[in-house]
């Protein structure tokens, strides 16, 4: 056979290949753990929200093979991405309580740090699974399938555990900074301004 000839079929067999391997796969839910609709909580973009004096966060695992394994993953990650959030969350607040009062950059600075270490080697309690969801995937691209399953879980945490974290960090930073009158004044005044600002939003 020619060797340009071989050149040239050797050449589309490798497009083919590479066609076929960059092939959209094609997803199909087999069943669903329970057997029910996609929940509304599992649909949401959102990751994090509140409602009604409790807080919620989806979290989310794939690829797993078992579907145990799937649901404690899922679990896992969203207890622990729930706890973080709540952080962030007062970390957030803390900041805007401490930049409406008026102080200089040295001192508050120190405060911020301080309560902000406080929040970080804190445990949130209380938190617990809500509801799960699990689909199980076949996924093929035409050549190759794979089995897995993706599972949602639903954390929550009430408001009532939220502000013991608060209170817990508050204690803590007020503690430190107590031979520092400056900052001893302003993080009781960023302390009445933060619950303040909660009031208001409830």
């Amino acid at each position: 056979m020619n060797k340009n000839i071989v050149l040239f079929m050797l050449g589309l067999c490798f497009f083919a290949a590479c066609a076929s391997t960059g092939s959209k796969s094609n997803i199909k839910v087999l069943e669903t753990v329970p057997n029910i609709s996609e929940p509304s909580w599992v649909k949401t973009s959102d990751e994090y929200w509140e409602r009604r004096g409790i807080y919620y966060y989806r979290g989310i695992s794939e690829g797993l093979t078992n579907l145990e394994a799937a649901k404690r993953a899922a679990t896992a990650s969203a207890k622990t991405n729930l706890a973080e959030q709540v952080k962030s969350t007062i970390r957030v607040e803390f900041s805007k309580a401490l930049e409406a009062g008026n102080y200089d950059d040295t001192t508050g600075g120190y405060l911020k740090d301080i309560f902000f270490s406080a929040v970080d080697n804190l445990t949130l309690s209380g938190v617990a699974q809500k509801e799960s969801y699990v689909q199980h995937i076949l996924e093929s691209n035409g050549i190759n399938e794979k089995l897995y399953y993706r599972a949602y879980a639903l954390a929550t945490v009430s408001v009532e555990d939220y502000n013991k974290l608060v209170k817990s960090a508050f204690s803590k930073t007020n503690a430190q900074v107590a031979a520092n009158k400056s900052a001893k004044e302003l993080a009781k005044e960023t302390e009445e301004r933060f619950w303040n600002a909660q009031e208001k939003e409830n």
